[in-house]
């Protein structure tokens, strides 16, 4: 698995306009990520146990992802940043959002390694679940903080 410099992959993601600039913020659609994310958040926790017996890693790590995801999207919102790929919205934060203190290595392996679940049927061991489990709980609940805030300030 190659990971590309975070300068080449932002480069690459501004001149192909893969990150784009909206004209509002869409603060609705926001709250509604949010949402969408911490509905997820308590059943997930509940059940990662039962996958990490059963040795389906594969399944918690593309459904932390997406709560990463989401939550990220919904924060670049605010930022009146939209993206047609994953790979540019994270490049982006890590670019411009340094004091968040975003690790573009294990932001870019947690999005590789979701696509080759998603989309290659690959697994994901449990050597792997287990190095990457408490950052994607980190990830999940900074970029929760960082999103209720934007909303807050807002008073939504």
């Amino acid at each position: 698995m190659r990971i590309d410099k975070l300068n080449d992959a932002y480069n690459k993601c501004i001149n192909s306009g893969s990150i784009k600039k909206a004209n509002e913020v869409d603060s609705e659609r926001a709250k509604t990520l949010l949402e969408n994310a911490e509905r997820d958040i308590d059943p997930l926790k509940e059940v990662t146990s039962v996958f990490e017996k059963s040795n389906n890693c594969g399944f918690l790590w593309t459904n932390h992802y997406e709560i990463i995801r989401q939550l990220v999207a919904g924060i670049l919102l605010f930022e009146k940043i939209i993206s047609d790929n994953h790979k540019c919205l994270y490049a982006y934060i890590c670019t411009k959002r340094e004091e968040w203190e975003i690790d573009w290595k294990t932001i870019e392996t947690m999005r590789m390694l979701r696509n080759g679940v998603h989309y290659e049927g690959r697994p994901v061991s449990a050597e792997t679940w287990k190095e990457y489990k408490l950052k994607f709980e980190v990830y999940i609940h900074s970029f929760t903080k960082i999103l209720k805030q934007k909303l807050k300030d807002l008073d939504i």
